[in-house]
């Protein structure tokens, strides 16, 4: 496109008074990427990007969470309790891990398995013969 000095007057003009590329190509009939460019080429002050908001320093990013825990922080701070007998005791946790009280149940277990009955209860669903009975 050959840009005709009426035009290359009106668009410095129009880009001193901060009317916006777009704006200005609308005006001369022509795409804001050839503003731009013919700004460029005939060197008119350059703008600030629309990109950056503020002068303000970036944040520094926070770090990204690990993917992969170490095996070492994935150990159980607390262990079961053990009746002194060697007898097994339920494992059932009550409460939050990180709090102070935090405990499990100990209570007697059911042969075979981690719990007494009454979590074996909560823990365990019977079996249905009917698979519609499931859910």
């Amino acid at each position: 496109m050959a840009w005709t000095e009426a035009q290359i007057a009106d668009l410095k003009r129009l880009w001193t008074a901060g009317h916006s590329t777009s704006q200005i190509g609308t005006v001369l009939g022509v795409s804001k990427n050839a503003v731009i460019g013919k700004a460029h080429r005939i060197k008119l002050p350059p703008r600030p990007s629309p990109i950056r908001h503020s002068s303000e320093p970036k944040k520094p990013k926070p770090a990204p969470f690990p993917k992969r825990v170490p095996k070492i922080q994935r150990r159980l701070v607390f262990k079961p309790t053990r009746p002194r007998n060697g007898a097994p005791s339920c494992l059932w946790p009550i409460g939050d891990p990180g709090d102070a009280d935090f405990h499990f149940c100990g209570g007697e277990t059911v042969t075979g398995r981690p719990y007494c009955p009454d979590h074996c209860a909560r823990a365990y669903l019977p079996r249905t013969r009917d698979k519609s009975q499931a859910a």
